[in-house]
């Protein structure tokens, strides 16, 4: 079995996509839904500290990411010795958002991607042209910093269960790409 880690963004664990991934993903991958502190409020340390304290940095380590648990995520591999990660971002982005000023802090300092491109060996960014939150451009430059395979959709929105996501078929399917 396969064991991988879902960082999600603003939400909590159980909503959206999430709980379903898992689901559909099983027996073959085990994806395990991580905790994060104040996820409606979130501050950047307390995030690097609950993800640090439940992941242990492993070579051809499996992230999935959401939204802002996209740069968690990137930070995760930069701040850790890992070979052969894999990521699955959707949503991604690395800068501030014009409609979220209060996440402005949250973002600095911009993720190192020349500590982090060495480190991943397959990744896969999904984005949306219609999403509200995350300008799909960004999801472009980070799918570029890291060599990823990139899929950008006409819609989608910010693949969040007010988009009609509460099944997310090619995040399945991705995330069992990545895990080959």
């Amino acid at each position: 079995m396969t064991k991988a880690y879902l960082i999600h963004g603003t939400s909590t664990r159980d909503d959206d996509w999430f709980p379903w991934l898992e689901q559909a993903a099983a027996p073959t991958i085990q994806l395990d839904r991580l905790w994060l502190p104040e996820p409606f409020n979130p501050q950047r340390d307390a995030w690097n500290a609950a993800v640090d304290d439940q992941i242990k940095p492993t070579d051809g380590l499996i992230l999935v990411a959401h939204s802002l648990g996209c740069i968690t995520a990137l930070r995760f591999i930069e701040r850790h010795q890992i070979k052969d990660a894999r990521l699955l971002l959707v949503g991604a982005f690395d800068q501030g958002l014009p409609t979220y000023p209060e996440l402005d802090v949250f973002m600095q300092p911009a993720p190192d991607y020349g500590q982090i491109a060495p480190k991943v060996s397959k990744a896969t960014v999904i984005a949306a042209k219609n999403d509200p939150i995350a300008p799909y451009k960004n999801s472009i430059q980070v799918a570029h910093h890291i060599h990823a395979k990139l899929i950008v959709q006409e819609t989608g929105g910010h693949f969040l269960t007010s988009d009609g996501f509460t099944q997310f078929p090619l995040a399945l399917k991705e995330l069992q790409r990545l895990a080959k």
